[in-house]
């Protein structure tokens, strides 16, 4: 993964959930997928559609920022769909105040008000782990933790580093 382009990743990110809430869930098409709504009730930008988080592979919750996160799926637990939908539950309304990648590995780390963390893999030589964005009409917000340890974004021509 570029710096340049995690950089850009984590602003686009940024720029899209920062103060959004957990508000939903949606179920996979298997067991290892879920989908997580977000919505920033205090935005004053209307994206016109539902902002998400798509998960294809593990992820946790820590309830507090741990010493060492885990640095691949083997280091991770192999939880139950209840176990997971469990989770959720437990961030339910929590706000964005934080949204990072790894340094090396697109790792996806949401901090959370109150200090917990959703933390997704985002390494595998094969499958895309995880994406995050909302589309609307002809526009496209779109981050993604692609195979190989890189990241790809697609963010609308006006959006802009500051």
């Amino acid at each position: 993964m570029l710096i340049e382009d995690k950089v850009f990743a984590e602003d686009v990110l940024r720029h899209l959930f920062s103060g959004a809430q957990v508000d939903g869930v949606q179920f996979g098409f298997s067991p290892a997928a879920i989908k997580i709504y977000f919505t920033n009730y205090e935005n004053t930008e209307d994206y016109g559609g539902q902002l998400y988080l798509n998960i294809e592979s593990k992820w946790c919750v820590f309830d507090q920022p741990p010493q060492i996160y885990p640095s691949n799926e083997d280091e991770m637990e192999n939880d139950s769909e209840d176990e997971e939908y469990s989770r959720v539950y437990s961030i339910r309304r929590k706000k964005v105040a934080d949204i990072r990648l790894g340094e090396e590995t697109p790792h996806l780390y949401i901090t959370l008000e109150k200090g917990s963390v959703l933390f997704v893999n985002g390494s595998h030589g094969l499958y895309e782990c995880w994406q995050a964005g909302v589309q609307y009409d002809d526009e496209t917000w779109l981050v993604v933790a692609v195979p190989g340890r890189d990241i790809a974004v697609w963010a609308p021509d006006r959006f802009y580093i500051s």
